[in-house]
C-alpha cells in the first residue's frame, strides 16, 4: 500500500495549521520578552501538561522506540522509560526550585549561583545540547518523509524544518505551546490509540499473535544491561537539565503546576514508551522480521495497515512528535545565544532582544537543517546531545539548587574538565560509535564529580 492523495491532503492541512498558529501568535508573542520566551509564565495544567509531554517525546521517542521494539522487543522501551523517569524527577527535584526564581535560562541560574564565566561556558554547553536535539528531530522528519512520501531525505529535512522555523520565529513560545497542544493530541491519537489497534488487527488477520515473537522479544533485558545503564546515565539525569526542559517548566503559572504538571507529563511518557515499542513488535510480526532498516518500521507499518486518510493522520502524528520537540529545542538554543552570550556583551532593550531572538530562530534553524543532512543518523545525534549535557552539568546544577557551599571555581573546573574527558574519550574510541559507548559516559560523570568536590574542598566558598 502507498500514500494516497487523501493522505497528502491531510499532511498539507496539518502543515498549514501549524503555520496559521504561528501567524496568529505573532502579535501576542512579540509584545514582551516574557511573552516570546515563556508564554508570559501563565500556563495552566490544560496547556502545560501536553506541552511538556510533547517537548520531551520526539523523534527518538517515537520512531526510535518502534525501531528498538522491532529489534529487541519490550526491552526497547527502556529508552523512553528513562526519559520519562527523568521528567518525573525534574518535576520533583528541579521545578519546585526554579519556578519562583523569575529566570529565563538555566545558564542564568548558574550565573546567579556561581557567577563569573560559568554562565558563558554553561550557555555554550547547553546550546550545543539543545541544537543537537533540534537536529535529531529534523533528521526524524527527513527519514519519515523519504520513506512514506517517496521524496529524498534532504527534501524531507527542508520541508519539515522550514515549517518549524517559520512558526517558531513568528510566534515564539506562544506559538510553540499552541502547536504543541495540537501535536500532543495527534501523538496520543496516532501512537497510543490508532496504530496499535489497527496494527494488532492486521497482525491477527495474518494468523499471528504476540506469542509468535522470538522469546527474547518478551524479555525486559534483551537490549543489554550496559545499554539500560547508559540510558539511565544519559537520559534520567539529562532530563533534569537542559534549557528546553527548564524553559518549558518556567512557563508554569505557579510552583504547583510546575511540579505536578511535569510529573504527569512523565507518567504519560511511560505509556507512550510502551505503545511505541509495541508498534515495533507488531511490525516485526507483520513483516516477518525482514525489514532491511528497522528504523523504518513505524512509517512502513503505518502505510501498510491504515486506510487512506488515517494513514495521513498517523504520518501527521509522527511529524507532531518530531516538530513538538524541535520547536522547543530551537527556541531554547536561540534564547541561550541571545540572552546569555550576546546580551551581556551588548546592551539591548527588551524589544530589541526579542527581535534578535526571532531572527536567530531563522538563522540557527536553517543551520540545523544543514547539520541534519550531514549527520543523518538519528540516535547518533541524540547520543552527542546527552553526553555533552549530562556529564558536564548535572552535579554543578543540582548541587547549586540544594547546597550553598560550592564555589564558582568548582563549577567552572567541573564543567570544563568533564567536557574534555567525555568528548575526548568518545572521539578516542572513534566516530560515531564512541558517543554511544558507556565508557565516556561513566568517565565524564566521574570527572565531573571528582573535579567538583575536589575544587570545593580546595577553594571553599567565602562570604
Amino acid at each position: 500500500m502507498s500514500v494516497t492523495g487523501l493522505d497528502f491532503a491531510v499532511i498539507i492541512l496539518y502543515m498549514l495549521a501549524l503555520l496559521a498558529i504561528g501567524l496568529l501568535s505573532e502579535r501576542i508573542a512579540l509584545r514582551t520578552l516574557d511573552n516570546y520566551l515563556l508564554a508570559n509564565r501563565q500556563l495552566s495544567y490544560l496547556l502545560y501538561v501536553p506541552a511538556m509531554a510533547a517537548i520531551v517525546l520526539g523523534g527518538a521517542s517515537t520512531i526510535g522506540s518502534a525501531r528498538l521494539g522491532y529489534q529487541y522487543g519490550i526491552s526497547g522501551s527502556w529508552l523512553v522509560i528513562m526519559i520519562s523517569l527523568g521528567v518525573i524527577a525534574c518535576g520533583l527535584v528541579v521545578a519546585r526550585k526554579i519556578v519562583p526564581m523569575g529566570i529565563y535560562t538555566m545558564a542564568e541560574f548558574l550565573d546567579r549561583r556561581y557567577g563569573g564565566p560559568t554562565r558563558y561556558l554553561a550557555a555554550v554547553v547547553i546550546a550545543v545540547y539543545t541544537f543537537m536535539i533540534y537536529v535529531v528531530q529534523v533528521i526524524a522528519v527527513g527519514t519519515i518523509t523519504s520513506v512514506v512520501l517517496g521524496i529524498s531525505f534532504e527534501a524531507g529535512v527542508l520541508i519539515g524544518g522550514l515549517v518549524v522555523i517559520a512558526y517558531v520565529a513568528l510566534g515564539g513560545m506562544w506559538s510553540v505551546t499552541l502547536t504543541d497542544l495540537l501535536q500532543w493530541s495527534l501523538m496520543t491519537l496516532g501512537v497510543i490509540v490508532m496504530l496499535p489497534i489497527a496494527g494488532y488487527i492486521a497482525v491477527s488477520a495474518k494468523g499471528l499473535s504476540i506469542a509468535d515473537l522470538p522469546p527474547d522479544h518478551m524479555s525486559p533485558t534483551t537490549i543489554g544491561y550496559d545499554t539500560i545503564l547508559s540510558y539511565f546515565l544519559l537520559f534520567f539525569f539529562g532530563l533534569m537539565l537542559g534549557q528546553d526542559i527548564w524553559q518549558r517548566v518556567l512557563t508554569a503559572k505557579d510552583v504547583r503546576t510546575g511540579i505536578n504538571g511535569t510529573v504527569l507529563a512523565g507518567l504519560y511518557g511511560i505509556v507512550y514508551a510502551l505503545a511505541a515499542t509495541f508498534i515495533g513488535m507488531l511490525a516485526y510480526l507483520y513483516f516477518g522480521g525482514a525489514l532491511e532498516s528497522p528504523g523504518h518500521a513505524m512509517p512502513l507499518f503505518t502505510v501498510e495497515v491504515l486506510p487512506a486518510g488515517l494513514a495521513g493522520l498517523m504520518i501527521a502524528a509522527m511529524f507532531s512528535a518530531f516538530m513538538s520537540t524541535a520547536d522547543g529545542a530551537l527556541i531554547a538554543t536561540t534564547t541561550l545565544i541571545a540572552y546569555d552570550i550576546l546580551a551581556p556583551i551588548r546592551r539591548f532593550t527588551e524589544r530589541q532582544l526579542t527581535i534578535v531572538i526571532a531572527v536567530l530562530n531563522a538563522v540557527v534553524g536553517i543551520l540545523g537543517l544543514g547539520v541534519a543532512i550531514f549527520v543523518e543518523e538519528l540516535l547518533v545525534a541524540l547520543d552527542i546531545a546527552y553526553l555533552v549535557l549530562s556529564t558536564t552539568l548535572f552535579i554543578p546544577t543540582i548541587a547549586g539548587l540544594y547546597w550553598a557551599r560550592p564555589s564558582p571555581r568548582a563549577a567552572i573546573i567541573a564543567i570544563a574538565g568533564s567536557l574534555v574527558v567525555a568528548v575526548g574519550y568518545a572521539l578516542y574510541i572513534g566516530w560515531p560509535q564512541g558517543f554511544a559507548d558507556i565508557r565516556p559516559i561513566v568517565a565524564g560523570f566521574a570527572a565531573n564529580a571528582i573535579l567538583f568536590f575536589a575544587a570545593t574542598m580546595l577553594w571553599p566558598k567565602t562570604g
